[in-house]
């Protein structure tokens, strides 16, 4: 069934031999010839993932590797470069690895070019897939056809410094320049109260260090990085209606809706606020440093995915024990697409970015039949409940993604994280509150994302660096929206992809 590969050419296309490991060459108890070479073949599984999160999965897994006397190769990757390997793959057709890594917003394309394997009913059960929340369920599957493992769960959470929340004579201050109350429990509940913060924090030194180099927000905004879900996340509230269910595009045209008056807002405020209220460069900011600026104590509000476990490593984290966490802000005042106005509402209408949903552990159909029972094993073992656990309460990047996972409060308070249990509580309960929301946005998975989403942070990069106003960058990624949707098949047939990524 599936195509050989060498090992010279694995290494070749991961672009790196670092993190390649061998094991013993024969399993334990193979029989021999009196020379000590085993007769039996070993089974040697392949597996493709990021750089760091791709070694936790060595370190995790080479124990029981060892134990039952499977070979393993790591191909390691960078986060796009990976993304960009997988689609090249599927593309040609190619073998890349037995097990690997990838985004779910690829999974049209992967699935739909028949690049994996379903899921056997003995893995589900193996693994308690009931168990598994429906919000990731959906981020695995296709045409009610399971096709991947769950392994992480990432959505955006708001983070805010609830200590500094909490400090009266700070509140008192804020509540008498800007009429809002800080709010130490939720932080800020719309992203007008986010903007009057961010302003309110900027220039003065609340964080003591003698200096006034102290801010109101980072994000995360640069091309080629991260800008797709940092953009996103700020866009929800104002362009998700929750009577309907289109957000990038209309589900029964396929016309683009990314130039409407709810994403111009966003977008116009988004750049005022990383141009006036961020740190020197914060227009350019990747993932990693609006995490370092929120953990290094030079900012009181950010979102992102990481938000726990990072701020709680305490070589990396200034913040341990004094973060908040919430769903992302919501707003008063909604655009409805259909009736083409804005409409408002007597309490603020959140829509949670479930961004990125998550990397996910897949096994390509190209893997070979003799090493198939091997493969199915070793995934077991790595998404099993007992697994899962580990993974999700240690510092590894995953997020929740099970029932269970939301219930276990003395794991991530008292576990390896150490977040006590006021912190694991915060952070459960956004995660809840993300993943249950009734008008959480589901991130893009129809066809060919990663050409909407290059288009979209050409469009918003422009606008953040000052090259075109934000209605003219929306006007831009909407009609380039417009001629992916073409290519891709048509608009209609876009639809019909981006009505099944969200189960209609």
């Amino acid at each position: 069934m599936g195509r050989d590969l060498t090992r010279r050419d694995f290494l070749r296309l991961s672009g790196t031999a670092a993190g390649i490991t061998a094991l013993a060459a024969c399993a334990p108890g193979a029989p021999g010839d009196g020379t000590g070479v085993a007769q039996a073949e070993q089974a040697v599984i392949r597996y493709a993932g990021l750089e760091g999160m791709g070694a936790t999965v060595e370190r995790f897994i080479l124990p029981w590797l060892e134990e039952v006397g499977y070979g393993w190769e790591r191909g390691s990757f960078g986060q796009q470069e990976l993304t960009d390997k997988i689609m090249q793959s599927v593309a040609t057709d190619t073998y890349l690895a037995d097990v690997f890594q990838f985004p779910s917003n690829a999974r049209s394309d992967v699935i739909n070019a028949g690049a994996l394997y379903p899921i056997p009913d003995f893995v589900l059960d193996a693994i308690d897939f009931d168990d598994v929340l429906p919000s990731i369920v959906g981020t695995l599957s296709w045409g009610g056809q399971v096709y991947a493992l769950p392994y992480d769960g990432d959505i955006h959470y708001s983070s805010f410094r609830k200590d500094l929340f909490a400090d009266s004579a700070i509140a008192a201050d804020f509540e008498a320049q800007t009429g809002y109350q800080l709010d130490p429990e939720s932080g800020a509940k719309t992203w007008d109260e986010w903007r009057a913060i961010a302003e309110h924090f900027t220039g003065w030194d609340w964080n003591g260090n003698g200096e006034e180099d102290d801010y109101g927000i980072a994000t995360m905004n640069k091309r080629g990085d991260t800008l797709w879900w940092g953009f996103h996340s700020r866009a929800t509230a104002y362009a998700k209606h929750p009577d309907d269910p289109s957000y990038f595009i209309d589900i029964d045209t396929g016309e683009a809706r990314v130039n409407n008056p709810g994403f111009v807002r966003a977008l116009t405020e988004w750049v005022e606020e990383n141009q006036n209220w961020s740190p020197p460069g914060g227009t350019g900011y990747t993932y990693g440093d609006s995490l370092n600026a929120m953990n290094g104590g030079r900012v009181v509000q950010t979102y992102n995915w990481d938000a726990v476990t990072t701020a709680a490593a305490g070589e990396f984290s200034v913040i341990q024990g004094k973060q908040g966490y919430n769903h992302l802000p919501g707003s008063y005042e909604v655009y409805n697409h259909k009736e083409g106005g804005w409409e408002s509402f007597e309490e603020p209408s959140a829509a949670p970015f479930l961004a990125f949903g998550g990397w996910v552990i897949a096994v390509s159909a190209l893997t070979d039949d003799s090493v198939i029972e091997q493969v199915w094993n070793m995934a077991i073992e790595l998404t099993k409940p007992e697994s899962g656990i580990w993974f999700v309460t240690n510092l590894t990047g995953c997020s929740p993604y099970r029932f269970s996972q939301l219930e276990a409060v003395d794991e991530f308070a008292n576990g390896p994280l150490q977040l006590g249990e006021e912190v694991a509580v915060d952070y459960l309960n956004a995660a809840k509150a993300t993943l249950d929301h009734p008008n959480a946005v589901t991130d893009q998975a129809f066809g060919g994302w990663v050409q909407y989403r290059d288009a979209l942070e050409l469009g918003v990069s422009k606008a953040m660096a000052n090259e075109i106003d934000p209605q003219g960058a929306m006007d831009e990624v909407a009609a380039a929206f417009d001629e992916i949707s073409d290519r891709m098949g048509g608009k209609e047939r876009q639809a019909e992809l981006y009505r099944l990524t969200l189960g209609l």
